[in-house]
């Protein structure tokens, strides 16, 4: 963890020196990017690639792919930039996780711990968030992003083997239900 922190530093104060280079007036966004992301409750899911197009300056357009704790994951949305240079952003985005059909997992239940066989529905969120993303090169950045994902649905999983879950089971399948707390990091290259 502390080496994963020391380069995200060194990154981050590389990124910082080369940036400067594109906070000067006239500079412009490429119109579009192409990329992969990682996170929990991200754009693109634990892993996915990414695009983003120009609409206008400082506003693009996202969409995302990948896959998630629940299934894969697709994802569209709007993302404005306070410059086009390193700077904070702001947007949101609609998920839509295809969910698992027959998924098996020990879970406690009320006859003991064992295999339980369940399907996880479609689940959809609308995610705001904020951003920051460091330009360097030609355009190329690095992002980290935070934000709460809303589930826009109830009753997103379902125990298909006769199974009665425990309280704490529940409580955990809730948990790691798509929602909550959204926290993405990424890199686009300019093309």
């Amino acid at each position: 963890m502390k080496k994963l922190l020391l380069l995200f530093v060194a990154f981050g104060m590389f990124s910082i020196l080369e940036a400067q280079n594109n906070n000067s007036v006239g500079y412009q966004s490429p119109g579009f990017y192409l990329g992969i992301g990682t996170g929990i409750e991200s754009f693109s899911g634990m892993i996915g690639v990414t695009a983003d197009i120009k609409a206008k300056e400082n506003l693009f357009v996202r969409m995302g792919a990948g896959i998630g704790g629940w299934g894969g994951k697709l994802s569209i949305g709007i993302r404005g930039e306070k410059r086009a240079g390193s700077s904070i952003g702001y947007g949101a985005f609609f998920s839509y996780a295809t969910g698992l059909k027959d998924f098996t997992t020990n879970l406690e239940t009320t006859s003991g711990n064992k295999d339980v066989k369940m399907d996880l529905h479609p689940a959809m969120t609308i995610t705001p968030e904020f951003s920051y993303k460091w330009v360097f090169g030609k355009g190329h950045r690095f992002y980290i992003s935070g934000g709460y994902s809303v589930p826009l649905q109830a009753n997103r999983w379902e125990v298909t083997d006769g199974s009665i879950l425990s309280p704490d089971s529940k409580k955990a399948m809730n948990i790691t239900t798509p929602g909550g707390v959204s926290v993405g990091l990424g890199f686009q290259f300019a093309l």
